[in-house]
């Protein structure tokens, strides 16, 4: 059951990493689709999924929230969520929309190298 855990967690990653770089190109070059109902409410459903069987993950094998690279990865969480915000709902310019896109991709990339090399500095 753990390891069906861990590949939907893996699967819901892929998704909304795939689906956050999709969206923001849609925003920098405003196109009209990122507005759509199906679009605006797929992000929820998969970060839904990702969050709910990452902590499934923690619960079923033993890991603590205290574990510092768990920790470093719920904190990065809240500051990519943040970027996120700024990028696709309170950013004005396109420059701004495109610096804080890039922002929370580069957040993305170190949750995935925290989570690969169970360390809260990875690099």
């Amino acid at each position: 059951m753990v390891v069906g855990l861990i590949t939907l967690h893996k699967v819901a990653v892929l998704l909304s990493i795939i689906g956050f770089f999709g969206r923001g190109i849609g925003h920098i070059f405003q196109q009209n689709w990122v507005s759509k109902k199906p679009v605006k409410i797929l992000p929820h459903i998969v970060d839904t999924l990702l969050i709910v069987s990452a902590v499934a993950v923690v619960v079923m094998t033993g890991f603590s929230f205290s574990d510092p690279w768990i920790l470093a990865k719920v904190l990065g969480l809240i500051v990519y969520i943040g970027l996120g915000l700024m990028a696709f709902r309170f950013a004005k310019t396109r420059g701004a929309k495109a610096l804080y896109w890039v922002l929370a991709l580069g957040v993305l990339f170190y949750l995935v190298a925290v989570a690969v090399h169970k360390q809260a500095w990875p690099f």
